[in-house]
């Protein structure tokens, strides 16, 4: 093993388990206790992790969301880019959707533009979205509102309703906005939205993560899914992601999207 994929490799155990052994380490890559010492004071030197007695901890804040409304706002010209570059180059005409709650969600929904799509969403601002464009004319086909309990606070519908009903559908894609990603995990702030994308993931063929800068290598409250089970993350272009978060993706087989920030908003 490279040491490079070592390093990367400790870091995301100490992210996981929120600790590591140097001992333990040694024994795991079948290298001396010395050869990791040096590894994590490159780390620890790189801010990637901190040294403790005897290991070392991640360095990373939990994300704690604000509240809808304010999250909406925050970093809206990145979102804008994202959400349109989506719609105008992962939408087609007849695709059987899935879309998850989230103001990066939002700004897709107003971006939408194909013809005979079958939405479904959780979300009721989405829902709301949707079927106003297709009043317009400016995209046609059907919207399914998914019932459940209302979480009126956060603008959607949750719980074992919910759940027993999008599993009922099989999709062709799926896009969802999350809070963190963080090493392999995907990370939502809501453990009762967490469960909705993980079975609107089992219910498609192709999956989509929306996210900013700001939410990669931040942890949230919940680890609703694995990269290697999405197919695709669509960023801003000029987003600074680190070198182990792009190894990442190539290492779980994600495509990288860049969305250019001077696509036209509606």
């Amino acid at each position: 093993m490279l040491t490079s994929e070592r390093q990367r490799t400790i870091k995301e155990l100490a992210m996981k388990n929120g600790e590591v052994s140097i001992s333990e380490l040694a024994k795991r890559f079948q290298v001396s206790i010395e050869t990791i010492r040096r590894d994590i004071n490159l780390l620890s030197e790189k801010n990637l992790l901190r040294k403790v007695r005897g290991g070392a901890v991640p360095i990373e804040f939990t994300v704690r969301e604000d509240a809808y409304e304010v999250r909406y706002r925050k970093n809206h010209e990145h979102k804008s880019a994202i959400g349109n570059y989506i719609a105008a180059n992962l939408i087609e005409d007849n695709d059987t959707i899935a879309i998850s709650s989230g103001s990066t969600m939002e700004v897709l929904a107003s971006s939408i533009t194909a013809r005979n799509l079958l939405i479904v969403t959780n979300s009721i601002n989405i829902a709301s979205i949707l079927q106003n464009r297709m009043r317009q004319d400016l995209l046609s086909g059907e919207v399914i509102m998914l019932g459940g309990i209302l979480r009126a606070d956060e603008h959607y519908t949750g719980g074992s309703i919910a759940v027993e009903m999008l599993k009922k559908f099989t999709f062709n894609k799926a896009f969802l906005g999350v809070s963190a990603i963080s090493g392999r995990d995907v990370m939502t702030s809501n453990i009762e939205e967490g469960i909705i994308m993980s079975t609107m993931i089992d219910h498609a063929r192709f999956c989509c993560v929306a996210a900013d800068a700001s939410k990669f290598d931040v942890r949230s409250t919940y680890a609703f899914a694995d990269l290697a089970e999405i197919d695709a993350v669509v960023t801003e272009e000029d987003a600074e992601l680190s070198e182990e978060m792009l190894a990442t993706f190539a290492e779980a087989g994600v495509r990288h999207h860049r969305a250019p920030a001077t696509m036209s908003e509606e």
